[in-house]
């Protein structure tokens, strides 16, 4: 089984179309350059009238924040664009019904696919982990909200290509299912959180400030800004929106103290929990359109 998901002719073949050709270097220089121009800004900005040796942990910490959120903004910019295109593509090549009565099964066309849109998207954060590494001379950050806060923006990779893979399959125009996955990935990442954070301030009840926490729940930019922010894990039960102390964004926090046992859940552990489960059904319907294609091309 593992040797099915790992030799795939599609990944081959896509990976290494992708990489031949001049646009693969062009976007990773961009995307670095992107970045590293955001961590020169965010690095002159604190450093401006910076006073005494321990603001440095400040410094680190602030400007990993800006970076791990400017990061997750550009693969959220990079991800529908990279593999919207993947079967309607084919389909307007006139290449997805060779590929649908060849011996490859529907699941291998959507893993191969999925794996080869995503590994582009891994090769951008992997160029990055250098420039992330200069934070540590700072200190501020630790190597779990280092490890976690990566692990986030993988898995907002993954639901992206995988709703984009769907979107793919469905919409029988490139243009248009690129439309739209951009469309769905803005209000399910800047859209709630504005939607939350707005919900939250306006806020007068404990019924308003939960429904607050619901929006905010799954929201990969509320589960970095927590993490980066300190907020510890507690019972997901309980959980609301509120203003952290000090200048900064609205984060999902403890609102009140907890008395429910058990292990505690934080916020990103319940954003990466949805986005897998975004994943999984990605796939599965990517596949049944597939499924449904080849019974019509064979029939």
């Amino acid at each position: 089984m593992v040797r099915r998901l790992v030799v795939n002719p599609l990944i081959v073949k896509d990976a290494l179309s992708r990489v031949r050709t001049w646009r693969a270097p062009a976007i990773i220089a961009v995307y670095l350059g992107l970045l590293g121009l955001f961590a020169w800004l965010a690095f002159s900005e604190q450093l401006t009238g910076f006073q005494g040796a321990g603001g440095f942990a400040r410094v680190g910490g602030n400007v990993f924040s800006a970076l791990a959120l400017a990061q997750l903004a550009l693969v959220c910019l990079f991800t529908p664009g990279v593999a919207a295109g993947a079967i309607s593509g084919e389909r307007e090549r006139q290449t997805l019904d060779v590929l649908l009565v060849s011996c490859v099964p529907s699941f291998g066309i959507v893993w191969g696919k999925l794996v080869a849109s995503v590994a582009f998207i891994l090769l951008l954060i992997l160029a990055a982990l250098p420039l992330f590494a200069t934070v540590f001379l700072f200190g501020g950050i630790d190597a779990q909200q280092f490890v976690v806060a990566h692990l986030v923006t993988v898995t907002t990779a993954l639901a992206i290509a995988s709703l984009s893979l769907f979107l793919s399959a469905l919409l029988r125009r490139t243009l248009a299912a690129t439309v739209v996955a951009y469309g769905l990935t803005f209000a399910a990442t800047a859209g709630t959180w504005l939607v939350g954070t707005i919900l939250a301030l306006a806020a007068t009840t404990q019924g308003q400030v939960d429904r607050a926490g619901l929006v905010l729940a799954a929201n990969p930019v509320n589960a970095l800004l927590t993490l980066l922010r300190g907020a510890g894990g507690s019972p997901l039960r309980g959980f609301a929106p509120s203003v952290a102390t000090g200048p900064g964004p609205l984060v999902f926090v403890p609102s009140a103290p907890q008395t429910v046992g058990g292990p505690g859940i934080e916020p990103w552990q319940v954003t990466v929990a949805v986005q897998l489960g975004v994943l999984v059904l990605c796939v599965l319907g990517t596949v049944a359109l597939l499924r449904e294609r080849r019974g019509l091309v064979r029939g």
